[in-house]
């Protein structure tokens, strides 16, 4: 049994946006003199603070996507496993599940509190500016991004490893169809 085509599409389109997140967070990092420079020589005048904009657009996209996907999941049961998961297989994706969830909506928040903070707009894929109305408190914006965020960030990277490692296990190991409950089915 597969979940309906609108809970994949959001689990993707999640997966896409971190997967444009991580490298990009890595590369904004510290917003240092030196490291504007270089990615603008790099791509060219104005690169960094459009790949910030853009980091800021995707993580607040990917907040909205799980706002979505979990009135999405408290309305439709997961469809079950067949043949089910072992007992301890079901407690690491449950506990697995929950972490990249609660991540998920932590890391975004964090970083959009952190960034209103500074205060910094933020812009919503050019659209319009989302930054929170809060007095300006640049110490506590660092904190927030260099000890909350980038952290909180990484454990979520490793997390999505772990779910991934986990997925192409069942995909080519176990072989066991636990993989196609979340890829598009077979024509």
């Amino acid at each position: 049994m597969t979940w309906p085509a609108f809970h994949r599409a959001i689990h993707w389109a999640v997966f896409a946006c971190v997967l444009a997140l991580i490298p990009v967070g890595l590369i904004i990092e510290g917003y240092e003199r030196e490291t504007v420079a270089a990615v603008d020589a790099a791509l060219g005048k104005g690169a960094f603070n459009t790949l910030y904009d853009l980091h800021k657009s995707l993580g607040l996209t990917v907040l909205a996507l799980m706002i979505v996907r979990v009135i999405s999941r408290a309305t439709r049961p997961a469809p079950a496993y067949a043949p089910p998961l072992r007992p301890f297989e079901k407690t690491v994706s449950g506990l697995v599940h929950l972490g990249l969830y609660a991540l998920l909506f932590l890391v975004p928040i964090v970083g959009w509190i952190g960034v209103s903070a500074y205060p910094a707009p933020v812009p919503v894929f050019f659209l319009f500016n989302a930054k929170l109305p809060m007095e300006a408190d640049r110490a506590l914006s660092e904190r927030l991004l260099h000890d909350v965020h980038g952290p909180l960030a990484i454990l979520l990277l490793i997390l999505a490893l772990a779910h991934v490692g986990a997925a192409l296990k069942h995909r080519f190991v176990d072989r066991d169809g636990a993989w196609e409950r979340m890829v598009p089915p077979k024509s």
